[in-house]
């Protein structure tokens, strides 16, 4: 199997983190042939984005929760998701905060730094705490995660999370998560992992390159 990868991408950076802690026999690269954002890759892959992850038999899955779960049920071990429902529907609940609640809240900062479209950014600021507050109360409702171990929800999470932390920072911004002690001590507790820091590494090499070219 290979993974269709980028390491700017969170959704993508999960799955490397996953691959990698499992130390699954999967080869990871960039879309080249053919490339990400052609008509030719569009065409090859319905969803037309990554990450991919490209079967042996040459067919394709797409959604970075789909191929979490997909390599999760064909390599369950070593396991990064609880045996039971509860738990499983717990670490669900982190992916879908990550993905329905904090992305589109950093949505407009990000579109700035793409564009140079010019944002309210304390009014930005401002919704994006309202969702990073919505994490806080999550995480301190469920069982305490210090008492567990890291799962594919906690790895879905924290690419996104590098985002809320580091884009504000770029809006004047220097530290998002200070008001949060529950996402602040899991944040401390999942960057633990050795793992998850090196994908973490990437991805922040990635957007610092990326700023650095739109500021040439």
């Amino acid at each position: 199997m290979h993974l269709l990868s980028s390491d700017f991408s969170p959704y993508s950076t999960r799955v490397r983190i996953q691959i990698r802690k499992k130390q699954l026999p999967i080869t990871i690269g960039a879309p080249t042939n053919p490339a990400l954002r052609t008509p030719e890759f569009a065409d090859q892959y319905p969803l037309g984005k990554i990450p991919v992850l490209v079967l042996d038999d040459g067919s394709s899955l797409s959604e970075s929760w789909a191929i979490m779960e997909y390599l999760e049920a064909v390599y369950p071990q070593p396991s990064l998701r609880p045996a039971d429902p509860l738990g499983m529907a717990h670490i669900t609940m982190l992916a879908r905060y990550a993905d329905l609640h904090l992305s589109p809240a950093l949505f407009p900062m990000f579109v700035s730094l793409l564009t140079g479209k010019a944002i309210d950014a304390a009014q930005e600021m401002t919704s994006l705490q309202k969702e990073l507050n919505k994490g806080d109360r999550l995480l301190a409702s469920l069982p305490p995660f210090r008492q567990r171990a890291l799962t594919i929800g906690d790895i879905a999470l924290a690419t996104n999370l590098l985002f809320a932390i580091e884009t504000p920072k770029l809006f004047g911004c220097s530290d998002s998560l200070k008001p949060f002690a529950h996402l602040s001590d899991w944040w401390l507790w999942v960057n633990q992992d050795a793992a998850l820091t090196q994908g973490m590494t990437e991805m922040k090499t990635a957007l610092d390159a990326f700023i650095a070219a739109k500021n040439r």
